[in-house]
């Protein structure tokens, strides 16, 4: 069993793309977040599916949506790093995944 846990600055991730979906068209941002949640239930079916990138962390990206879920796993537990629209450079969250 993987225990899933995040990164504070996630909940800022996807609030940011939710309202700005919305602002797109009423109601997009709701399709954001089932696309969203869709893609975390892949990410905890198994996180090992995914392949390690270069910056270390394992990406999920949204079938729909042009976004990514940066991920780590280790030994069962799998950190959400953040959830990024793919245009962003990785510089935006890298640190991140540094030890404080």
């Amino acid at each position: 069993m993987w225990h899933l846990s995040y990164r504070p600055e996630v909940e800022d991730d996807l609030v940011d793309a939710t309202v700005w979906y919305d602002d797109k068209r009423a109601g997009l941002g709701n399709e954001f977040i089932v696309e969203y949640l869709s893609a975390i239930r892949r990410i905890r079916d198994n996180p090992l599916l995914f392949a390690i990138a270069a910056n270390g962390l394992r990406p999920c990206r949204l079938k729909r949506f042009s976004y990514i879920i940066h991920f780590d796993v280790d030994a069962n537990d799998v950190l959400i790093v953040a959830l990024m629209g793919t245009e962003r450079d990785e510089s935006a969250f890298i640190h991140r995944n540094e030890s404080p």
